[in-house]
């Protein structure tokens, strides 16, 4: 397996981890990490070729990350937290169902094989599913609501 699909696949562990714990922090530092893999590449590629596509899929990635930039802010159940999380929620799986697309349709960069198509789109299927989970949870009150002080 390309080494790539490795470290592409540790900030998706971090996510799965965040929802499975119930631990926003980490949900959303593994949408960060995926992030910042994602930036430096597609920059690097548009630096390389000028190709408008590559700055765009950067700019798009760069919104996940400032959407997912981790945080430890408490969730106090309110209606305010849970229509910012559901935005947030949405804005995340929105980028990965077009990752999903992107991973498929873009050309191949030189250091990506063939082959790595199915992994990346993948992984962003699973990122773009595990923003539902997460707003179930968020809206069905089955995260842990933390002691207000």
């Amino acid at each position: 397996m390309n080494i790539l699909a490795l470290v592409a696949g540790i900030p998706v562990l971090v996510s799965v981890y965040g929802v499975v714990r119930r631990q926003r922090f980490f949900f959303l530092l593994g949408y960060f990490l995926y992030a910042l893999i994602v930036v430096p590449n597609e920059a690097s590629l548009y630096m390389a070729t000028g190709d408008m596509e590559r700055l765009a899929v950067a700019l798009i990635w760069t919104l996940q990350g400032v959407l997912a930039f981790p945080n430890k802010l408490s969730y106090d159940g309110s209606k305010v937290f849970k229509s910012f999380g559901v935005k947030i929620f949405c804005g995340l799986a929105a980028i990965n169902v077009f990752g999903v697309y992107l991973a498929q349709v873009m050309p191949t960069p030189p250091d990506f094989s063939e082959s790595l198509r199915p992994v990346l789109s993948t992984f962003h299927g699973v990122l773009a599913f595990l923003p539902m989970v997460g707003m179930y949870l968020m809206l069905s009150n089955k995260i842990p609501v933390a002691d207000q002080a």
